[in-house]
Formats: structure tokens, sequence, C-alpha cells
């Protein structure tokens, strides 16, 4: 190739750029210095095995299953999951921020569309 050198390098962090004493919030957040949005990804699995590990589960015990029902369950998990991800540091606060808006839009749709009965 004409015009120079276009070879392709990613600096990848390692532990070698830990502090001097590094915590459990230091390796937690380790993934997060090379892709912002990992630890979003795994909340995201874990909401969604949450959600269909409830409703396949109700419809096997011949419940009344509901997808809204167990999508809001799993929200309230995500958000303990997060705000504790948070406070340990391997979650940022913009991530939070996007689970909460998401979390309380799924909690209000399914408190406002349930019959009272």
């Amino acid at each position: 190739m004409e015009g120079g050198d276009y070879s392709i390098m990613v600096d990848f962090p390692d532990l070698s750029s830990l502090s001097g004493n590094p915590t459990i919030g230091d390796f937690l957040s380790l993934p997060n210095s090379s892709y912002p949005y990992f630890w979003a990804w795994i909340i995201g699995g874990i909401w969604l095995i949450i959600t269909f590990s409830l409703y396949f589960g109700a419809k096997e015990r011949k419940l009344s299953e509901s997808m809204l029902s167990c999508m809001a369950v799993a929200c309230f998990a995500i958000l303990v999951l997060s705000v504790l991800g948070t406070m340990i540091g391997f979650i940022s606060v913009e991530i939070m921020v996007y689970i909460l808006v998401f979390s309380i839009g799924i909690i209000a749709v399914w408190i406002f569309t349930t019959r009272k009965s």
C-alpha cells in the first residue's frame, strides 16, 4: 500500500494499568476501558434470562402468563443489580441512567395497563 503503514493496533488494557492497590471495582471496570457498553450488554442478557425464565415457568405451570409482568419483575431485578454495580464502580452513571429510564418505562406501562379486579 502506498502512503504509509495502515496496520491497526489496539491497546487493550491489562492488569498493569491498575493502581498499586486494586479493588474489586477496578477489576470489574477493566472491560469498560476497551468497550464502554460491556456491562450494559451483560445486564441486558441477565434481563432477558430472567424475563424468559419467569414467562416460560409460568406457562409450564399453566398460570396466567403475562410477558409484560415478567418484563417488569426482571426490571426490578436489573435495577437492583445496576445500583449495586454503580456503587461498586463498574457500571457508569450514563449506563445507569439508560437502565433506569428503560426499567421505569416498562414498570409504568405494566402498572397502568394491569386490570384491577
